[in-house]
């Protein structure tokens, strides 16, 4: 009668209780294996793991290798971080009883723990196969699935479940989570909201609501609700991690930190959590920690493809890496993320003349700067000869999305699918040439192009560096940011775009011509609208010594990502350079109706390296201010060298920083030049890099010709460059890659 007694107590949560009842059994009947086994459970759920493997091994004794005792022994074993044991403990346990769909469903969440995501699916299907109706093991289904990012996928099942039992909270919890991931933020928090009110000590619920609310844009609300959360929860570590996340985007990057680092000093395992201090140190300028932080990340879980990107990215803007190093570790992304059997069953026709269906892959079509060079390609493209796709990782859109929507002839969202179903779709599509847009930027799809859906794919626009995937054919670049005969350093073969391999969109908002600021000041004003990202020490060299050149002149930064921290350390840089700090100014916020009014006030645009201007310039020189272009010693550096260059100016690209300084000098010294093309610059960008009519036939010809080279089998080695030229990569720089 007090084994019932207690096992109710214990289902009720009255732990301590049951605890008692099942030690006065034993007290009687030391060999009372039951009483041993529950005894063990209920320790278990107050978390004394080695008091209640104590007991479950005296129930082993009495027992023997009993099914569910073996299952419980497993939990205990993983609870105590003895993952070995509980995955031995769990496999013998599938042997013992192959049709049991309970013993399937916990070793198919334990699994799903450790992050064997198509091992622990393999498993929920099979309880599912023996039982249909097991609500458990088809919602850790869907579970799995939100983690391959199967989003759609596990919604169904959601949605199926809640028609069966509609007040299942936990169902109810993880479909708004799924909501969430899938940018369905309103539909997320009602269902969160329902779930915490009723279920008000939910933690996780209540943490993804509050997630939630900064998807929303609701950072105040965010912060209250995690400041509660670590008030009630202190050793939450995700509880802190998200909380410093918030505090972050609100700019306060000194209490963000503080945050981030109490949840690693809980969970110094959480990967996640290492990338986040990450982005607090990009946001103060400690370029070198946050590359640790995310080579870290990637060393606790190397599937982490985004933090392996975002090291990647780091390291593109680090002008103390070397081009061949820099190579290296994007050539090391490929081979981890990229080492998938590529899809069969293409069926693309061998015709080199008939009309291509063209596939574009961004998470950016919206309001961004990559549509300003993509858009032109939709409207002014043969649509005698291509067919375009546009594959679109995001579930939000704007008014730049609906109009690339109706200029495009499908649109495909690949948001909430799997890098395989990305996959498929772009096959079952009958892609010819897929032309990814983002490169190792956030909400790239590389690991879904690594399957190689299209027979010919291309790297373009979003990233100025070599992907790393071998799956990846051809990257657009120029003569100037690539020449002739110097090793390559990309995986992928080169395409020379003639004119330059970008098609410049004036922005609409662009406001009208201004007087030379020189004129009314009395001095010439330097200037950057560069992000705080690419204003490195080798920036602050060239700044520093274009300055010196001209001592009157002074210097206007501005960018809306400058807060107090980075604004200090660009002055405080300049001014260790030997730049009086008067001559210096910085600003975060724009005066005016758009930010390119922050160019009446500027004489001549400065570049930055080793990453250098792209979008920054080409509006610059739009709204007449010349820029002096830095030629660094790769292909992210020499950015602004290719437009000024195809601009038709390429006296004013240097190659040392003494060039530099004497370039500026010159171009500083000559008001009346400085009028003049602040006069007819825009008219030159109009007739060269603005014409988007030569871009797009150019690029379509390269199209054409990769094309006709697929068709008819040549190996990459017995092509002759024509123009546009394509260069395989040299065996110098890429060693083994191409092979």
């Amino acid at each position: 009668m007090k084994i019932e007694t207690a096992l109710s107590l214990q289902k009720a949560g009255n732990l301590e209780q049951a605890k008692q009842l099942y030690c006065e059994v034993l007290s009687v009947d030391p060999n009372h294996a039951d009483a041993w086994h529950l005894l063990g459970m209920t320790l278990y759920s107050a978390a004394a793991y080695p008091s209640a493997l104590d007991c479950l091994q005296k129930a082993q004794g009495l027992l023997g290798d009993h099914p569910e005792l073996m299952g419980h022994l497993a939990l205990v074993y993983h609870a105590m971080g003895d993952l070995q044991r509980a995955h031995q403990m769990l496999s013998q346990l599938v042997v013992v009883e192959p049709d049991n769909p309970d013993t399937r469903n916990n070793f198919g969440v334990f699994l799903l723990d450790l992050g064997q995501l198509e091992q622990a699916e393999e498993q929920f299907q099979q309880a599912i196969r023996i039982s249909p109706d097991s609500e458990h093991a088809a919602m850790n289904l869907a579970n799995c699935w939100v983690r391959q990012n199967r989003l759609h996928d596990a919604e169904q099942i959601y949605d199926d479940l809640l028609q069966r039992n509609a007040g299942n909270l936990d169902v109810l919890g993880n479909l708004g989570e799924c909501y969430r991931r899938q940018c369905k933020w309103e539909q997320s928090l009602e269902l969160l909201q329902r779930v915490v009110q009723a279920r008000p000590s939910d933690l996780v619920s209540k943490l993804t609501l509050a997630r939630t609310l900064v998807n929303l844009g609701r950072l105040d609300e965010a912060a209250e609700r995690f400041k509660q959360l670590v008030v009630e929860f202190p050793h939450y570590a995700k509880a802190h991690h998200y909380l410093g996340t918030v505090l972050l985007s609100m700019g306060d990057v000194a209490k963000a930190e503080s945050e981030i680092q109490l949840a690693l000093e809980l969970d110094p395992a959480d990967a996640h959590a290492r990338c986040s201090l990450g982005f607090v140190y990009i946001e103060s300028d400690r370029r070198r920690e946050a590359a640790e932080c995310f080579a870290e990340a990637v060393k606790q879980d190397p599937r982490m493809s985004g933090a392996h990107g975002c090291l990647l990215y780091l390291m593109s803007g680090d002008p103390d890496i070397d081009p061949r190093q820099l190579f290296e570790e994007h050539v090391r992304w490929g081979e981890v993320h990229g080492n998938v059997q590529p899809l069969q069953r293409r069926r693309n026709v061998r015709d080199p003349n008939r009309k291509l269906r063209i596939g574009y892959a961004s998470a950016d079509f919206r309001e961004h700067a990559v549509t300003a060079f993509f858009e032109p390609l939709l409207r002014l493209r043969d649509r005698s000869a291509f067919e375009i796709y546009c594959y679109y990782e995001s579930g939000l859109g704007d008014h730049v999305t609906e109009q690339l929507k109706t200029l495009s002839d499908h649109w495909r969202v690949t948001l909430g699918y799997s890098d395989q179903q990305v996959a498929q779709q772009i096959l079952d599509d009958q892609i010819d040439i897929l032309v990814d847009l983002a490169g190792h930027t956030s909400g790239n799809r590389l690991p879904a192009l690594a399957y190689k859906p299209a027979p010919i794919q291309i790297s373009w626009l979003g990233y100025p560096n070599t992907t790393g995937l071998k799956a990846i054919d051809y990257c657009l670049t120029c003569d100037v940011q690539n020449p002739i005969g110097e090793p390559t350093l990309h995986t992928e073969e080169l395409i020379r775009i003639p004119g330059g391999s970008f098609c410049f969109a004036p922005p609409n908002n662009a406001p009208e011509l201004s007087s030379l600021p020189a004129r009314r000041n009395g001095y010439v004003t330097f200037g950057s609208l560069h992000r705080p990202f690419k204003i490195s020490s080798s920036t602050h060299d060239l700044w520093a010594a274009a300055l010196k050149a001209c001592p009157d002149a002074r210097l206007l930064a501005f960018n809306t990502r400058f807060n107090e921290p980075l604004k200090k350390e660009l002055i405080s840089a300049l001014v260790q350079r030997g730049i009086d700090e008067s001559r210096i100014e910085v600003r975060s916020v724009y005066r005016g109706d758009s930010y390119l009014e922050t160019y009446h006030e500027i004489d001549l645009g400065l570049d930055a390296t080793p990453w250098a201007g792209g979008t920054t310039t080409m509006e610059a020189l739009w709204m007449g201010i010349p820029v002096v272009g830095f030629y660094g010693n790769n292909r992210p550096s020499r950015g602004t060298a290719g437009i000024v260059h195809h601009l038709g100016k390429p006296e004013w690209i240097a190659k040392s920083i003494d060039e530099y300084a004497s370039l500026v000098g010159r171009l500083a010294g000559d008001l009346e030049e400085l009028e003049g093309l602040r006069r007819t610059l825009r008219e030159t960008t109009r007739r060269t890099i603005a014409d988007q009519q030569r871009f797009v036939t150019e690029l379509e010809k390269a199209y054409r010709q990769s094309w006709k080279r697929w068709c008819d089998e040549q190996p990459a080695t017995a092509i002759t460059p024509v123009t546009p030229g394509i260069e395989t990569a040299s065996s110098q720089a890429s060693g083994e890659i191409c092979s």
